[in-house]
């Protein structure tokens, strides 16, 4: 009998997770795939929630606050996190630490391909890497999540970059 290999996630692969779907990680999505956009790679890109329901827009906030900047979101449709899913993606990025233990719990075999963002892009460890969460707070909320995102997604795209560069070539050598 002949047992099957699952295929490795490609490489340049990132699955960005929040609670619900709807107010971080499309940010995030829609920021990585404008940061892959402009180096012409390929990029795999997509955003789930760990209790998000399939279908729901974005947060209203959000969608303006991203219309403003002149960056719409309108396309954008919550999923829910499953086991498929997480297969699909070598970078598995969640918001908070809580939502990696919720991906853990569902699927302990990716353990090692899933990261608090806030971990990969800060230069400096900190005391609480997750993300906050604005949703049903004041505005300034919101332009905070907006201002860490700002400075930390450049980061956060050359560390996958480069991360992703190398299991590429690992996969090569092995071929």
């Amino acid at each position: 009998m002949k047992l099957f290999r699952r295929k490795p996630p490609p490489p340049r692969s990132v699955l960005f997770v929040c609670t619900a779907n709807v107010t971080r990680s499309p940010v995030a999505e829609l920021m990585f795939r404008e940061m892959a956009e402009s180096t012409g790679e390929v990029w795999k890109i997509a955003s789930a929630g760990i209790r998000g329901a399939r279908g729901l827009p974005v947060n209203q906030v959000i969608s303006f606050i991203m219309s403003r900047r002149g960056r719409p979101i309108r396309r954008h449709r919550s999923q829910p996190v499953n086991r498929k899913l997480l297969s699909q993606y070598q970078w598995i990025v969640v918001m908070q630490e809580a939502h990696r233990n919720a991906i853990l719990e569902l699927d302990g075999n990716v353990d090692e391909r899933v990261f608090v963002l806030r971990e990969l892009s800060c230069r400096e460890p900190l005391d609480n890497a997750d993300m906050p969460d604005p949703t049903g707070k004041d505005v300034d909320d919101y332009q905070e999540l907006f201002d860490i995102l700002d400075e930390e997604m450049p980061q956060l795209f050359k560390v996958i970059r480069d991360k992703a560069y190398e299991l590429a070539m690992t996969y090569n050598d092995h071929e």
